[in-house]
C-alpha cells in the first residue's frame, strides 16, 4: 500500500472509532520530520492530538514505537496516553507496551538505573519536612522559622535552573540561614545514599554531558520525541529535551503559554515564545476551537487572556452552544472554595443551564 493509502485509511479508521479531527488537528497528526510547536489552547483536544500522531508515526510512517519518546508532567497524564494510544487502529499490544510514554522523573531516573544508579529516592513530603524542621532546630532556629514548602521550593527552582544550594544569594539574614538550612539538608541526603527527582534530572544532565557516547546512543534511538504540556517546562527539563533531540531535531511540543502556571516552580514560557529561534524553521500548528466549554466562558477567557503582555496571538472558539455561565467566587479558604465548587458543580450536574 502506498503511503497517501496509508495515511487515508488511518484517518479512516480514527473517524470510525469515533475520533474526528479538526484540520489544523489532522496537520499536527500528519507531521513527519523537523520540530513542530502545536499551540493549544483549553479544550482544544491536544492529548487526542498527540496519541493520533504516535499512532500516525507508528502505522502510516512505519516507525519503531521504541524510537518514540513521549514525555508529560503526571503519571495519570502518561498513563492515559499508553491506554488510548493501545486502542488505535493499526497499534498493536506489543507496540503499545513498547513505548516509553513517561514523565520526566519516570523515564530519566529508568534511564540512570540502567546505568547503574542506586541510591534511594527521598520523596516523601512528610519525611522531607520532619528533617527540615529538625535541622532548623539543631541550629537553634525556631521550628517553624521558615516553612518546609517554602525551603524545598526554593532549592527545587535553584536545581531546575541549573544551580546548585552554593549559588543561592546571601542578601539578607534570611537567605543565609535558609542557604545553611538548606546545605545540612542535602549533605543528609549524601550520607544516607538518597536522592530527590529533581537530583534525577540534574545527574541525568550530568552524565550525558560527560558522556558523549551515551548521549548518541540516546539520540539514536528516541528518533522522534513529543513533549506535552511543554509550557510547564523549566530550563532542566528543556535542556535534557533539546540534547535528545540533537541532531535530528524530530521534536514535537504541545503547550499553551497562556496556561503557564508554574512559573514558581521554574516553567518558563519564553521557551514557546521563542521557540523557532532555536528551531529555524519549525512548523507552528494553532488548535484553536475550545471543544470543553460553551461561547460565555470561552469569550470571558478570552477577555482576560487578551491583557497577557507577552503571548502567542490566538482567540479560542467554542465549538458548542449554551453550556454554564461563569460565576464569579472569591473563598477565603482552601476549603470554602472545595465546598462552593463542589456546590456548583452539582447544580449545573442536576439543573443544566443553572
Amino acid at each position: 500500500m502506498k503511503p497517501e493509502d496509508r495515511d487515508s485509511a488511518f484517518f479512516r479508521r480514527l473517524e470510525q472509532g469515533g475520533i474526528l479531527l479538526n484540520l489544523p488537528q489532522i496537520a499536527a497528526v500528519r507531521h513527519h520530520t523537523g520540530p513542530l510547536l502545536t499551540l493549544a489552547g483549553a479544550g482544544s483536544g491536544k492529548t487526542s492530538v498527540l496519541i493520533c500522531r504516535t499512532g500516525y508515526l507508528l502505522s502510516v510512517r512505519g516507525i519503531s514505537p521504541s524510537q518514540l519518546l513521549l514525555l508529560t508532567f503526571s503519571n495519570k497524564a502518561a498513563a492515559e496516553m499508553r491506554e488510548r494510544i493501545a486502542l488505535l487502529p493499526g497499534v498493536s499490544e506489543r507496540d503499545a507496551a513498547a513505548l516509553q510514554a513517561r514523565t520526566f522523573h519516570s523515564f530519566f531516573l529508568y534511564f540512570l538505573r540502567r546505568q547503574g544508579l542506586q541510591q534511594d529516592i527521598f520523596s516523601e513530603t512528610r519525611r522531607q519536612h520532619i528533617l527540615l524542621k529538625q535541622i532548623m532546630r539543631e541550629l537553634g532556629l525556631p521550628k517553624d522559622a521558615y516553612p518546609p514548602e517554602t525551603l524545598l521550593s526554593l532549592l527545587s527552582s535553584h536545581k531546575m535552573n541549573m544551580g546548585t544550594v552554593d549559588e543561592i544569594p546571601e542578601l539578607t539574614t534570611a537567605d543565609q540561614e535558609m542557604k545553611q538550612i538548606l546545605r545540612i539538608y542535602e549533605q543528609w541526603k549524601t550520607d544516607h545514599f538518597k536522592i530527590d527527582f529533581d537530583d534525577v534530572l540534574l545527574i541525568a544532565n550530568r552524565m550525558l554531558r560527560e558522556r558523549p557516547a551515551l548521549l548518541q546512543e540516546l539520540q539514536m534511538r528516541y528518533q522522534y520525541v513529543m513533549v506535552d504540556e511543554f509550557q510547564d517546562t523549566n530550563a532542566l527539563q528543556y535542556e535534557l529535551v533539546k540534547m535528545i533531540a540533537h541532531p535530528q531535531h524530530n521534536l514535537m511540543v504541545v503547550g499553551d503559554d497562556d496556561q503557564t502556571i508554574y512559573s514558581f516552580n521554574g516553567a518558563r514560557s519564553e521557551f514557546i515564545l521563542e521557540f523557532e529561534k532555536l528551531y529555524p524553521g519549525a512548523k507552528v500548528i494553532t488548535l484553536d476551537i475550545n471543544y470543553r466549554s460553551g461561547p460565555a466562558i470561552v469569550g470571558l477567557g478570552n477577555g482576560i487572556i487578551r491583557h497577557n503582555t507577552r503571548r502567542r496571538s490566538k482567540t479560542l472558539q467554542a465549538a458548542k452552544n449554551g453550556g454554564s455561565q461563569p460565576r464569579y467566587m472569591r473563598p477565603q479558604s482552601a476549603d470554602e472554595e472545595a465546598a462552593l465548587v463542589f456546590v456548583n458543580a452539582y447544580f449545573i450536574a442536576e439543573f443544566p443551564g443553572f
